[in-house]
């Protein structure tokens, strides 16, 4: 590959800081690997001064790799390693650390329980509410403050001040670090030892770091001060693509290297060489509506090609424009004369010549996903070598195409492990009424709805087998208060068991107090996921007469994300099949494709309330939302395909504003 001017430019720096912004698909990777080869060839720089930090260890591992076949594959002391591991190596020569120092995630929360255990009856505690303070803990540090505001764990902001420090009092009293203590680590060495600050700048002279937007305000900071007086800092990344906000990343960080390095050069890799043009265009129209961002222009290496359009098939509704009123005032681009097209799954509204970006409505999940099915079908007919994508919000979303995969016979992997979002408690208890109520009078599935919500009945009265109401009467008969309430749950029960599906669950939580039930056993984030999830499953459920149906649906469900996972997890990837086999479609979320590209790319849940998401829908958090959309759409090549389900008059659903920002107008 031969650079072009913009990255011979970057290759060929002489020396200090810069800054190297680098659009999706631009050849990073190949600009960074050059730009070592030019050090070490033409600068005579000795190749073990040269540090180069990415952010995974695969990409550390590919850089290196590639850096070595283009230096003939001879020996050459470049120190490769992702942040994680260059501070850790940098702490265990200068403070005597070990990778033991390190908690393991297990043991992490260990050290969490132990705090909480000190603070029982404060406020309830769910073991639910873990993963929220080990992720705003995480977010603190390297953040390298207490912010603001507060991710919802469930505690009040000084209960969670107290549980920050109770939890860094029990590392610092073991002489242990978790993963998010090591930069900052790094950066008290450097500002208190001068000595070893001068050790490790005269050791790496020459520094290389790999998606810059991503890094952190404690990372950054020990970068800079490794830097030192050579200043010789080389940083690459677009942030446009910076999506990692949860974690204490900030796209202002390159912002401010402009500030800390005024002499530093800014370079523009603006050549996408993946996507074809219409896809380039569509997602920078969408990248635009950000305010805070390094303006620039990305343009296809097909400049001279096709028209760009955005073709759409399904509806797209006033509705979905009066849920994004400000879309009036986006950027306004050129007209797109959309010419309606009837066929497979709705109506089909095409532009011209380029059929590069595709949109779509649907009634509901199940016409959605047989359309997507077909649509795969056809790719792999046409070609079987086709690497194909479908990329959504979360990994939650992702798990019903998976089953209508496997139902389909459609080979796939999934990247990243999916919770089955029907294994959630509030969807156990609410499958178990409709299970109980119309198929399996099992003492199993009593127990799992008895005291949900709360019945006060005794595990110990309940018989084996099968429950019948005349015989825990007779076993409660010395209360006549239980009498009335077993009375009522005999009704309820006959209720369901006449209702249709939808039908039943709301009842449950409406008629029966379920939802009530949950608002006073539960709060804040734990809270709003237990209502997510029975918003989940009765929506679900509406698509199905009877229980069989919806019996063979979560068996399908459950099956797909098994298999799916286990094929990622025993390597079944897209790499290594022979040219005659299909490649499996592979399920992904934003964050996890990013780096990644594919041949074919759907974006399904193209929906107000998923992308955005409904708590992000203004600020910062929005930026984010569309950065992220803009990562998903750059994985594509060929094809991109929108899709969004518009449902029904009783919940209706809405395109995202992120179509309409893409270049789509009623």
């Amino acid at each position: 590959m031969q650079a072009n001017k913009e990255q011979k430019k970057a290759i060929e720096w002489n020396t200090g800081p810069a800054l190297i912004l680098a659009g999706p698909g631009s050849g990073k990777t190949f600009t960074t690997v050059e730009r070592v080869k030019y050090l070490i060839e033409v600068h005579h720089a000795d190749p073990s001064h040269i540090l180069v930090i990415t952010f995974t260890k695969a990409a550390a591992r590919q850089m290196r790799e590639r850096f070595l076949k283009r230096m003939g594959q001879k020996p050459c002391p470049v120190s490769f390693g992702t942040f994680h591991a260059i501070f850790l190596h940098i702490l265990k020569i200068s403070r005597g650390y070990r990778s033991g120092s390190i908690l393991r995630e297990k043991e992490k929360r260990e050290y969490l329980r132990t705090v909480l255990s000190g603070m029982k009856g404060e406020f309830p505690m769910e073991k639910e509410w873990e993963d929220g303070l080990l992720a705003q803990i995480g977010y603190i540090k390297n953040l390298g403050k207490m912010p603001e505001g507060f991710l919802d764990c469930g505690v009040t902001k000084e209960q969670f001040a107290r549980i920050f420090m109770g939890f860094q009092q029990l590392l610092r009293e073991a002489g242990r670090l978790d993963l998010d203590d090591i930069a900052a680590a790094v950066c008290h060495l450097f500002r208190t030892d001068t000595e070893e600050l001068a050790r490790w700048q005269k050791q790496f002279r020459y520094i290389l770091v790999d998606e810059f937007q991503d890094v952190n305000p404690a990372q950054y900071e020990a970068v800079r001060l490794l830097a030192g007086a050579s200043r010789n800092l080389f940083v690459v990344g677009d942030d446009d693509q910076a999506i990692y906000g949860f974690r204490g990343s900030d796209p202002s960080v390159m912002r401010r290297f402009t500030q800390d390095f005024p002499e530093a050069v800014r370079i523009e890799l603006s050549i996408n060489y993946r996507s074809k043009k219409g896809i380039v265009e569509c997602a920078g129209r969408l990248v635009e509506a950000n305010k805070e961002r390094f303006p620039k222009k990305i343009r296809a290496a097909n400049d001279e090609g096709e028209k760009t359009s955005l073709s759409l098939y399904g509806k797209l509704g006033t509705a979905g424009g009066n849920v994004c009123g400000r879309m009036a005032a986006v950027k306004k681009t050129a007209a797109l004369a959309l010419k309606e097209e009837e066929g497979p799954g709705g109506i089909w509204k095409s532009l011209a010549e380029d059929q590069s970006v595709r949109a779509g409505s649907f009634p509901n999940k199940k016409e959605e996903a047989k359309e997507l099915i077909r649509l795969i079908g056809e790719t792999q007919a046409k070609n079987k070598s086709d690497t194909i994508a479908a990329i959504f919000r979360t990994n939650s979303d992702a798990v019903w195409l998976a089953a209508a995969l496997e139902q389909a016979k459609i080979p796939f992997v999934m990247r990243e492990q999916a919770k089955n979002p029907y294994d959630h408690p509030v969807c156990r208890d609410l499958l178990a009424y409709l299970r109980f109520a119309k198929v399996d009078r099992s003492r199993g599935q009593f127990l799992q709805i008895m005291n949900h919500p709360g019945r006060y009945l005794a595990r110990q009265r309940i018989p084996e087998g099968q429950v019948d109401f005349t015989a825990l009467k007779e076993a409660y008969r010395d209360k006549p208060y239980m009498q009335e309430i077993l009375a009522r749950m005999q009704t309820d029960i006959m209720r369901i068991g006449r209702m249709d599906l939808y039908a039943a669950v709301n009842y449950v939580r409406k008629g029966i107090g379920y939802d009530s039930w949950l608002c006073r056993e539960k709060s804040g984030k734990t809270l709003e996921e237990a209502k997510a999830a029975a918003d989940f499953l009765q929506e679900s459920v509406r698509e199905f007469r009877n229980m069989e149906q919806l019996e063979e649906h979560l068996e399908a469900y459950g099956r797909a994300l098994e298999e799916g996972s286990q094929k990622e997890d025993a390597g079944q990837g897209t790499e290594g099949l022979q040219e005659c086999e299909k490649r499996p479609v592979e399920l992904i979320t934003m964050h996890g494709s990013k780096g990644l590209e594919y041949d074919v790319v759907f974006l399904p849940g193209c929906c107000e309330g998923t992308v955005p998401h409904k708590k992000s829908a203004s600020g910062k958090e929005l930026e984010e939302e569309r950065r992220m959309f803009y990562v998903g759409m750059t994985r594509a090549k060929k094809k991109l395909f929108l899709t969004w389900e518009r449902g029904t008059k009783e919940s209706p659903g809405f395109a995202s504003r992120f179509l309409y920002e893409c270049g789509y107008k009623d």
